[in-house]
């Protein structure tokens, strides 16, 4: 074996790459997946993203005793955390928060069959929201491949597609349990605020299902 080739053998077997190492978001704890936004070393990456959609679908694939996903984000891109809570619904796991799910995490945490709240922890709702270079950045994007010609166009598909989302996340509530009266009232917490329901209420509301 030459030299370069015993190396980079030391190396492997020293520190063996493995799905969980690779993504530090995520940390498997016997039948408990960690999912945790804040230890990524990148903090452009401390929230939800499509990367972890990637490595949740694999991790899941992989390790067929996880039976639960433990949760602390702020939340992040809303499509992505729909897709990972798809995934959590489909293999059938619980969910726990263990620190903070915030905005977009709590589609996660709804997608458990048995969802609880370490004592705490805090659960926190608002509306979503794009900011102004966002939208704008969206607009030139995009404005050629759906026939947008001016911004009053783009503005009138923007109306519609805000409704749908707010229908769409009002469905999901309810489809997971939720009273319909307070899926309405995590609305209501403008994108520069937060409402952090006690505990009492969510549990009465269905959100904590133990």
């Amino acid at each position: 074996m030459s030299t370069r080739l015993f190396a980079v053998f030391f190396v492997a077997m020293m520190f063996p790459l493995t799905a969980t190492s690779q993504a530090s978001k995520f940390e498997l704890n016997g039948s408990t997946l960690i999912y945790d936004t804040s230890s990524a070393s990148n903090e452009q990456e401390q929230e939800i993203t499509w990367e972890d959609v990637d490595e949740l679908d694999a991790l899941l694939k992989s390790e067929q005793s996880i039976k639960e996903i433990e949760l602390n984000s702020a939340g992040g891109d809303v499509d992505a955390a729909f897709y990972m809570a798809d995934l959590i619904i489909d293999y059938e796991l619980d969910t726990n928060v263990n620190g903070t799910c915030e905005s977009a995490c709590t589609l996660m945490l709804l997608a458990g069959e048995r969802r609880t709240v370490e004592r705490g922890s805090w659960v926190g709702f608002h509306q979503s929201y794009w900011d102004a270079p966002y939208i704008q950045g969206y607009f030139e994007r995009n404005k050629d491949s759906k026939g947008w010609s001016n911004a009053f166009e783009f503005a009138s598909w923007m109306y519609e597609d805000t409704q749908r989302e707010v229908l769409r996340n009002l469905q999901y509530f309810v489809e997971r349990g939720v009273d319909a009266g307070f899926a309405i009232k995590t609305m209501k917490a403008t994108s520069d605020d937060m409402w952090y329901p006690r505990r009492k209420e969510l549990e009465a509301a269905g959100v904590i299902v133990e």
